[in-house]
């Protein structure tokens, strides 16, 4: 009923981010807003509201609970976990999934994205980046906020560990019932982008806005004995993603370390020399191996075989090696034009990609070779999401507890992954600039 009524053009099929089971938009459910009605059957957060088919309808198309209260949030015939109105709308879905080992920096990267997104696309390429559902994204959320939003520049600021005691907290996964079965699946965050006024396709906004679906996995479900069972589907989005991004840390590969060491004013350089045996992690080659290996059995493919999927491997904390690739980066965005619009360097990118990939060959081939056994489409990125070195500020169960100077953080081309894929994916989404002549 509601379907009918509605002006907003649907989709004929929805795909839920959560479970990937495909409905059509008749049958999605609503969800309860009572607070007497708190309490699903199929979930095992006892705070989600019941889940029901709607009859009852306002003018507007809210539908109407058991308690006379209107319901606009839908959610999933299957799984009955929420699913945004936006993915109900005719245009197109991006998924992409970042993964990589603990404490690589992936929350740190994660969380100046995202704040450089929102602030860099709408200044330099014309394009709007906002949260069409802000109650998913709270995870990310909390990590600008932690990272980014703090009033005294003096201000030691950090973000906490991903995996708190409570492994799998209500941020990160959603546990569902399937009989006497429960499976968990990793809760997805939404962002839209589209083209604002300025933009030179502004005048068709709605043909070239896409709405992003971004997965954040914790570390540990890539560590080595660690797959996926049809249970525990917490990385099966890597098989249905548009492009995928791994976050290589070089200051826990021991090659880089010793190449740091008295170079770097990074405190982590040191301490990670000191690491004891006890300490060390999976070599982060092996988290990306288990990546592929549970992508490729998922989708039925042979291991040896690369898929089509982009891979960007993002190699973080670049303020703290930079001298291995010659120092600062340079700009990957041109000179503004008509409308104030500038272009993505496109050749700036794949230049550094090219060095990139040279001197992780020299230090780290193994991460090199598994990521082209994943995929035929990678390029390597560096990036820093604080811009600055930390300090230590105590210890914390037993390891040194760093954080960062408030007025210090100044991320730098940790948008790139974003955009790279946002320019290949959708031509004529974000505007690109060719390569300039040599200079005579």
């Amino acid at each position: 009923m509601i379907i009918e009524n509605t002006a907003i053009n649907l989709v004929p099929e929805v795909r839920c981010p959560n479970c990937w089971h495909a409905f059509a938009p008749e049958s999605v459910l609503f969800i309860a807003s009572s607070q007497d009605l708190a309490g699903d059957p199929r979930l095992e957060d006892p705070e989600e509201r019941r889940r029901f088919i709607a009859t009852r309808f306002r003018p507007d198309g809210a539908a109407v609970d058991e308690m006379g209260m209107d319901c606009r949030d839908l959610a999933c015939p299957n799984c009955h976990l929420l699913v945004p109105r936006v993915l109900f709308e005719q245009r197109a879905t991006i998924f992409l999934s970042i993964f990589g080992r603990p404490r690589s920096g992936k929350s740190y990267a994660l969380a100046a994205m995202m704040r450089e997104s929102k602030r860099k696309l709408p200044q330099m390429f014309g394009l709007g980046f906002t949260e069409p559902h802000p109650p998913s994204n709270r995870l990310v959320q909390s990590y600008e906020n932690a990272l980014f939003n703090h009033p005294d520049p003096e201000a030691l600021v950090d973000i906490p560990k991903t995996m708190s005691a409570d492994f799998g907290g209500r941020l990160w996964y959603q546990d569902v019932k399937f009989g006497d079965e429960i499976r968990r699946f990793p809760r997805p965050m939404f962002f839209q982008v589209v083209p604002l006024v300025n933009h030179p396709n502004g005048g068709k906004a709605s043909q070239y806005a896409r709405t992003l679906c971004l997965y954040d996995n914790a570390g540990e479900d890539f560590e080595a004995g660690r797959q996926d069972k049809p249970n525990n589907p917490v990385t099966q989005h890597l098989a249905r993603s548009s492009g995928l991004m791994f976050v290589f840390d070089p200051t826990q590969e021991p090659a880089f370390l010793r190449a740091c060491h008295g170079r770097s004013a990074d405190p982590q350089i040191q301490a990670n020399i000191k690491v004891s045996a006890g300490e060390v992690l999976d070599p982060q080659a092996t988290i990306l191996a288990t990546a592929d290996q549970n992508v490729k059995k998922f989708l039925g493919r042979p291991i040896a075989e690369p898929l089509e999927t982009p891979l960007v491997v993002v190699v973080t904390k670049h303020d703290a090696w930079k001298h291995m690739l010659g120092g600062d980066l340079p700009a990957f965005i041109g000179e503004p034009k008509t409308g104030g619009i500038c272009g993505l360097q496109e050749s700036v990118i794949e230049e550094i990609s090219q060095r990139l990939c040279g001197l992780l060959m020299q230090h780290a081939p193994e991460v090199v070779a598994a990521a082209q056994r994943f995929s035929r489409h990678v390029y390597f990125v560096p990036a820093s999401a604080t811009g600055c070195a930390p300090v230590q500020a105590g210890e914390q169960d037993g390891r040194p507890d760093y954080k960062f100077r408030a007025g210090s953080v100044s991320p730098y081309w940790i948008e790139v992954p974003l955009l790279w894929f946002l320019a290949r994916h959708v031509q004529g989404l974000v505007p690109t600039e060719k390569r300039r002549p040599a200079a005579s």
